[in-house]
């Protein structure tokens, strides 16, 4: 849908007022939005996860884990498909308001995509650096949407989340370098015309739920604290938005419609897209990818 289309139906769980918001700024925030009602669960069936991790020793496309990783002091990057772990899980992508917000940002009609846990370890947990999301799954438009649910809050000393205001109406930068590798960051030259030295941290309590646009520039730094910072990472789409490329991580839910009806016709924005490598070889998580290159940025 247009943004016009999208105004002209009444939010159900936001105001108009903060809808136009996201659209000027490129993100919006909701301060301790889950009640520990939500979160308990949540944290209970997440340490489930951890502990079945102890003996895993190199990352996989499911889990991600930092090189000092063992069994004794479990130090986890990413858990992927997390909604194949437990009816919890799926229970916060498809019944919770998180879809809710996303149908009034991107139009009734809604897919799930994805659902991730970045964990931010304790005491140098991963950056990430400077990059856009669509930049990763590009669709015939740019109406995708990406939530974070802080867990257990975050401080600016644990590397929240930064996002660029107004960035999503600008480009979608290259994520490769001059070789024209992926390296899943924008490059240091680019930084000036991303406009990230006008970042904003995105700090907030437990529960505090974020939302930023697929174009919107982003990142995090390190976690200098001494407790970890876990956030889940929910991706959405507008169902009238076709990827042009395979999921990252094609777990049994993505695709799914969980707001709204099919749409009758895809819709197509004129968008300059440089296209990701093809996932259908696997993927483990952005944070080995840019890993992986860490001269770009």
């Amino acid at each position: 849908m247009k943004l016009d289309e999208i105004c002209a139906v009444p939010p159900t769980v936001i105001t108009q007022e903060q809808r136009l918001r996201f659209y000027e700024q490129g993100y919006l925030d909701f301060s301790g939005l889950f009640s520990e009602d939500w979160l308990k669960p949540l944290r209970i069936a997440l340490a489930e996860i951890v502990e079945s991790t102890r003996e895993i020793k190199e990352s996989t496309q499911r889990i991600d884990i930092e090189p000092d990783h063992c069994a004794e002091k479990p130090r986890l990057r990413r858990v992927a498909y997390v909604d194949e772990y437990d009816p919890i899980f799926w229970q916060l992508c498809k019944d919770s308001i998180i879809p809710d917000i996303a149908a009034d940002l991107l139009g009734p009609n809604i897919r799930f995509r994805e659902i991730m846990m970045n964990f931010k370890w304790s005491d140098g947990g991963a950056e990430v650096k400077w990059h856009q999301d669509l930049a990763f799954y590009p669709h015939t438009h740019s109406g995708t949407t990406q939530f974070l649910l802080l867990l257990d809050g975050a401080t600016p000393e644990q590397g929240p989340l930064q996002v660029v205001p107004g960035s999503h109406r600008g480009k979608l930068f290259p994520h490769y370098d001059d070789q024209w590798n992926w390296t899943g960051a924008i490059a240091e030259e680019d930084y000036e015309e991303a406009g990230v030295d006008r970042a904003v941290m995105l700090t907030g309590s437990p529960g505090t739920l974020t939302v930023h646009h697929g174009l919107t520039v982003h990142g995090s730094g390190s976690n200098l604290d001494s407790a970890a910072r876990p956030a889940f990472v929910l991706t959405y789409a507008a169902a009238d938005a076709m990827p042009y490329t395979a999921p990252s991580y094609p777990s049994v839910n993505y695709h799914t419609l969980v707001r709204g009806v099919e749409p009758r016709y895809a819709h197509h924005e004129e968008l300059n897209v440089p296209l990701p490598p093809d996932w259908w070889g696997g993927y483990t998580s952005i944070f080995e990818h840019q890993e992986e290159n860490s001269t770009v940025a």
